[in-house]
């Protein structure tokens, strides 16, 4: 897989630039039992094109002002993408991506911050899009709680809050600060709906979760961290009957 982006500055804060997406799929097989967002032998699984090259071409268009890339803790940033996939570009499927993310940062107190991320993704096709570029729930970064992948489908829906209180301050001389001043603690919460058809989408069927962990500053410059994270997903049946996943994640840089 190959996904380069090249940007360019177009007014204070405000990029734009070219992306492509190169992925070449052999000896791949899906098993329908394992995905658990609509019924195994529905077609979306078993008619969706798997193995072989998945080539686009499109833009990008990017505003960032946040005040740190690595851990803000104030600022905003919104994303706009548009990838299309055809057969002059070698592509064995044809097919578009549509996507919008915002975050927004706030610093609430001190060194606290508000975190909020909105993601909405779209996919359109005539073909039928394949697997491995449907959108996906869950993962270390997005959704935390669900393995990434038990739900997915062509469009999807998401959000996620989170609130990081981190303890260390450079001017505290104790002994026992010294220790405990890179420590920090964050508490997060988040949904997220994928669905077939645009006019499908419920606000009530969204799959929430939520989750809080540990900090540990690497460098205060930079204000890069260690990230210790569990969550659990709120959707009971998420594995299986009466049964809800869980997710632990230790991962070096912030989830957004």
């Amino acid at each position: 897989k190959f996904s380069p982006v090249v940007l360019r500055k177009i007014r204070p804060n405000l990029y734009f630039g070219l992306q492509s997406d190169l992925e070449y799929l052999f000896n791949y097989r899906v098993i329908p039992e394992q995905y658990t967002f609509i019924s195994p032998d529905s077609s979306l699984i078993n008619d969706a094109p798997v193995e072989g090259l998945r080539s686009g071409v499109g833009f990008q268009l990017l505003y960032d002002n946040r005040n740190n890339m690595i851990n803000p803790i104030r600022g905003t940033m919104l994303e706009f993408n548009s990838r299309y996939y055809g057969k002059w570009m070698g592509s064995d499927y044809t097919f578009s991506v549509y996507s919008l993310e915002f975050r927004q940062y706030i610093n609430t107190w001190s060194n606290h911050t508000l975190a909020l991320r909105g993601l909405a993704s779209l996919e359109y096709s005539k073909e039928g899009v394949p697997i491995r570029a449907l959108s996906r729930v869950g993962g270390h970064k997005f959704i935390r709680g669900y393995f990434k992948g038990t739900y997915q489908d062509r469009h999807m829906m998401a959000f996620e809050a989170e609130y990081r209180l981190p303890f260390w301050k450079e001017d505290q001389k104790s002994k026992l600060w010294q220790v405990w001043k890179r420590i920090g603690v964050v508490g997060f919460v988040g949904g997220a709906e994928v669905f077939h058809e645009a006019r499908q989408i419920q606000l009530s069927e969204f799959n929430l979760a939520a989750g809080g962990g540990l900090r540990i500053l690497l460098n205060p410059k930079s204000r890069s961290n260690i990230r210790i994270d569990y969550a659990i997903a709120l959707r009971n049946d998420s594995d299986g009957p009466g049964k809800r996943q869980r997710g632990f994640y230790f991962f070096l840089g912030e989830a957004f």
